[in-house]
């Protein structure tokens, strides 16, 4: 699949966009988006070869949300050595899902430091060349976040709020404020207070922005996919943009 008709297919499916726009802007760490419908038979492969566009991270993985394969994919990431923990935040490798509007090929690509790249290359290749033999369609997009290998890091200055994949609003970390938002899906509310942010209360069904501890530090993220509502805290050294 060429990147262009990938990517069409990832807009389009209505929780991601909110997701994918940020991780296209961000200016650090790596994301991963497999299109495929046995994940777990590609994912290590592909997991192998990635040494090259992601800087070493850590042993532990865990799911952001339900994964019609994470018995398999749990399975096959522990015979290779990495550990499964219950806390997304401890984990230095986080695995979402989400079904497609729409089945398309299977195809992979990589977000990294605001960048997309075609890895499709040498071994690689072989495999998308391997995923797509028999024009077999797909539904799952299987989404791998590595965690930052940043050493220090930047206390956040600011949270900036996003809903429907563009910035609306920057709130200073030095305020205690609580704030209610109407979305397509009802209603988010954003709180701050002691130079952290968190959400408080959700109308999505999940709920797994409550769960979401609150965040402080440059490059944090809460996301709530149904409610197309994301916050990211920001740093003095960021420079900040709208995304559209």
């Amino acid at each position: 699949m060429e990147r262009r008709e990938f990517f069409k297919k990832v807009i389009i499916t209505p929780l991601l966009t909110p997701l994918f726009l940020a991780a296209k802007k961000r200016k650090s760490g790596c994301e991963l988006y497999l299109i495929e419908d046995n994940p777990e038979e590609f994912f290590p492969l592909i997991l192998e070869e990635l040494h090259n566009y992601v800087a070493n991270y850590g042993p532990s993985f865990a799911f952001l949300n339900s994964h019609p394969h994470e018995n398999d994919l749990r399975r096959i990431l522990s015979q290779r050595g990495l550990t499964y923990v219950q806390t997304p935040i401890q984990a230095d490798l986080t695995l979402s899902f989400s079904p497609l509007h729409e089945k398309t090929l299977p195809s992979f690509t990589l977000i990294r430091e605001g960048r997309i790249w075609d890895i499709r290359s040498r071994k690689l290749y072989s495999l998308w060349r391997k995923m797509n033999k028999n024009q077999r369609r797909s539904s799952c997009l299987t989404i791998a976040s590595f965690k930052s290998t940043q050493s220090h890091p930047l206390s956040g200055k600011y949270v900036s709020v996003y809903k429907e994949g563009s910035k609306i609003e920057m709130i200073s970390l030095e305020e205690n404020v609580t704030k209610s938002y109407r979305t397509r899906g009802g209603k988010i509310t954003l709180g701050v207070k002691d130079g952290k942010a968190w959400v408080p209360e959700s109308s999505c069904r999940h709920k797994i922005c409550l769960h979401s501890p609150p965040v402080s530090f440059a490059g944090e993220r809460i996301i709530c996919v149904p409610n197309h509502f994301l916050l990211e805290i920001k740093g003095s050294r960021y420079i900040d943009t709208s995304i559209g």
